[in-house]
């Protein structure tokens, strides 16, 4: 096959991030916008050494769960990777994600709850940021940057963003024509807008409105903002961001209040939240409430639980967490997100909540030396997941369930393979829909730590024991006392047995089984598995 061919293919499947999967004459070509068990002409335009990266030219056999999307620039923007989709077959995509992201790198077979849609999965968005620049007839747009380009897609509704600040947006634009303000060059670094963004309470309807800057000063901008308070009353402040850089990133350091106080305020479960400009928020505020609340319902909480919400960010989990236990304690390596953290425990009213910026690894561990028992934690780390040293500070800390929640299931299953190795067991598996019509999806996961005297009856009948030549060197006892001895670790006589089977060493038929045969059985960690196998070559056993 070459460049600017055409062949007949059939989907076979659909990648993690949603184009389909096409198999011809033994190699793979990825298309977007085909779903899985459509056939279609495809014309490849671009062939690599692994893969080639096809466009679906007609389709010949399309999907039952195929639709038209709605948006007319869905083709040319690529945010939304899957509106050809039904809401049927996205939660299907979606629910398939997470279970082979649990399989193929977690090593673990999950039953995995159908994903928790949206049942109005549009203008969804509360916080919207968009450049500004001009089209190719001069005229000034705003929209979104073409995939690996500067060039911007003109976007005057986009159908995921809530609809105050597509309305916002657009009159912010009117004034700027009127006004003569220029946006921004990334070629020339002449302009001065570089983007506006907007936050929305979506509960108190409180909003926010940013113009992010090149310069420190903006024409006319009394009027600008007299004219925005007045036609859209629910705008609370007004601020000036000004980024001198000149790279991709959004914000920067400086700040100026144009209007109000600086923040807005929203409700979630119940709590209420003071949010800075760059306060992290939850963008989908309906999908947020049922996404901790599943969290909150899958640990096993009493008004006697003491928990620890690693990540916290602004408190949002922690104080959701607050009225359901003891004590809760919360942890963030960001400053700003703890001070905002704290302010929103006064706002509510909540006593028995304690934040603390530092290293969540490391916090686990102080709180270790203390005695403070920890019944759960929560985890909500970032897109990379959690370092190998912090899952090592969770497992000295011991708690009996992790409550695991994840915007990425690939780096969750990573960590939760690591963790299954080292004695937790993932217990639930809940996906969240909390971008509708984009790939991503929000995973919820209950860990519960495994121990044999908590989860088996062992049935011990010496009757039944087959006493071979190489079991005859070693009692159970000795063994343990060995591994404790050199290793400084406590094995049970299951995990033994488990060892023993799996270096060919007799044990006896019924020895160390369950006696109900739907009841769950620990296996041994690898640590302590090499550590029992030590033991079994030191008594010339293997």
């Amino acid at each position: 096959m070459k460049k600017n061919d055409y062949f007949i293919g059939e989907c076979v499947d659909q990648s993690h991030d949603g184009k389909g999967i096409v198999k011809y004459e033994g190699f793979t070509y990825f298309v977007n916008g085909m779903i899985t068990g459509e056939v279609g002409q495809i014309k490849c335009i671009k062939m690599l050494k692994n893969y080639g990266v096809g466009r679906l030219i007609e389709l010949q056999k399309p999907s039952p769960e195929r639709v038209n999307p709605k948006c007319h620039i869905y083709q040319g923007c690529g945010g939304c990777h899957l509106m050809h989709l039904s809401s049927k077959g996205q939660q299907e995509f979606k629910t398939k994600r997470v279970k082979d992201c649990m399989e193929r790198i977690g090593h673990l077979e999950v039953d995995v709850q159908p994903c928790l849609m949206q049942e109005d999965p549009w203008y969804y968005r509360n916080k919207v940021q968009m450049p500004l620049g001009y089209d190719k007839n001069g005229q000034l747009v705003t929209g979104f940057y073409k995939q690996r380009t500067n060039d911007i897609i003109a976007c005057d509704e986009c159908l995921i963003q809530n609809k105050e600040s597509n309305a916002v947006i657009q009159r912010v634009k009117e004034l700027f024509v009127k006004y003569d303000i220029k946006p921004y060059d990334k070629t020339t670094h002449k302009g001065n807008i570089k983007h506006v963004l907007t936050k929305k309470g979506y509960h108190s309807e409180e909003f926010m409105l940013c113009f992010i800057t090149y310069q420190k000063t903006i024409k006319h901008i009394d009027q600008i903002v007299e004219t925005l308070v007045k036609e859209f009353p629910h705008i609370k402040t007004i601020i000036q961001n000004i980024n001198e850089r000149h790279d991709n990133v959004i914000l920067g350091d400086e700040e100026k209040i144009l209007y109000g106080k600086g923040y807005i305020y929203d409700t979630l479960l119940d709590n209420q939240y003071k949010i800075s400009l760059k306060s992290f928020y939850q963008i989908n505020p309906i999908q947020v409430e049922k996404l901790y609340q599943t969290a909150i319902d899958l640990a096993h909480l009493t008004k006697e639980s003491t928990v620890l919400d690693a990540y916290c960010g602004i408190g949002t989990i922690t104080l959701s967490l607050a009225k359901h236990v003891k004590k809760v304690y919360g942890v963030e390596v960001v400053p700003q997100a703890i001070e905002d953290a704290k302010n929103n425990a006064l706002l509510n009213k909540i006593d028995n909540a304690e934040f603390v910026c530092d290293d969540a690894g490391k916090y686990m561990v102080e709180l270790v030396k203390k005695n403070t028992h920890l019944d759960v934690v929560f985890v909500d780390p970032p897109r990379k997941g959690c370092s190998e040293e912090f899952l090592e500070h969770l497992l000295q800390a011991s708690p009996k369930e992790i409550i695991y929640i994840s915007c990425d299931v690939a780096t969750q299953a990573r960590d939760a393979k690591y963790l299954n190795e080292h004695g937790y067991t993932i217990t639930h598996c809940q996906p969240v829909d909390m971008f509708p019509h984009t790939f991503h999806v929000e995973t919820v996961v209950l860990l519960s730590q495994q121990k044999p005297d908590d989860t088996i009856e062992i049935d011990l009948d010496l009757d039944e024991l087959d006493a071979t030549s190489a079991e005859l060197k070693a009692t159970y006892q000795e063994i343990k006392d060995y591994v404790l001895k050199e290793f400084g670790l406590k094995v049970s006589s299951l995990y033994i047995s488990q060892v023993k089977r799996k270096c060919g060493i007799e044990v006896g038929e019924n020895y160390n089984l369950p006696k109900s045969e739907n009841a769950r059985v620990p296996q041994c960690p690898k640590e302590k598995e090499e550590a029992i196998k030590a033991a079994l070559k030191y008594f010339a056993m293997i």
